[in-house]
């Protein structure tokens, strides 16, 4: 009777401090994503490492409509004159993938008045995925801007990646080089 007794205020003497440092124990947070990163089940973008995030959602496609919806921006040399922004937005569409890319057209010359689309060139995302590269030119004088797009279809969506910037501030390469790392497939049938 009197080991057991010993034994029993043993483990009370031990159990205190282990409760004290498990009740001091912080959780550990759950790590941030990373803000140059947007993925999804049919995507993944990675932004240039100098880029900063401005904003992005994660959404279903229930959620998307039949025009084009802004789901993640990222700047360039934010603050300064020659900033340039990236672009990720897609709508609901599930046409012919090689039609997507007109609807596009379409849509730009619809959203304003003097819209000049040139230099639409056939390209492979860098997992091999059909998509194309666009060049869009509108405004006029000093607010005269260029848009250079990435378009594709998975399916379930029509995509847009693209690097804006002030008319002559970078080129086709440079905004080339800014969205090449995005890979897409087509939209897996049982994700929401």
């Amino acid at each position: 009777m009197k080991r057991l007794y010993i034994a029993a205020m043993l483990l009370c003497a031990l159990g205190a401090p282990l409760r004290s440092i498990a009740q001091d124990a912080e959780p550990t947070a759950t790590p941030n994503p990373d803000p140059h990163v947007y993925t999804d089940p049919a995507m993944t973008f990675v932004a240039p490492a100098d880029a900063v995030l401005l904003g992005r959602q994660q959404g279903s496609l229930d959620a998307l409509s039949q025009d084009l919806q802004t789901v993640a921006v990222w700047v360039l040399r934010p603050g300064k004159e020659d900033a340039r922004t990236i672009t990720l937005a897609m709508e609901a569409y599930g046409g012919p993938p090689n039609q997507w890319e007109g609807q596009f057209e379409s849509q730009e010359h619809s959203t304003q008045e003097g819209v000049l689309i040139r230099n639409k060139t056939a390209m492979t995302l860098k997992n091999g995925m059909p998509a194309y590269f666009v060049e869009v030119a509108y405004g006029s004088g000093f607010d005269a801007r260029k848009q250079y797009s990435i378009v594709w279809a998975d399916g379930q969506r029509g995509v847009v990646l693209s690097e804006t910037e002030r008319l002559g501030d970078a080129g086709p390469e440079e905004a080339r080089r800014v969205l090449s790392d995005v890979s897409a497939v087509r939209y897996p049938v049982d994700q929401p």
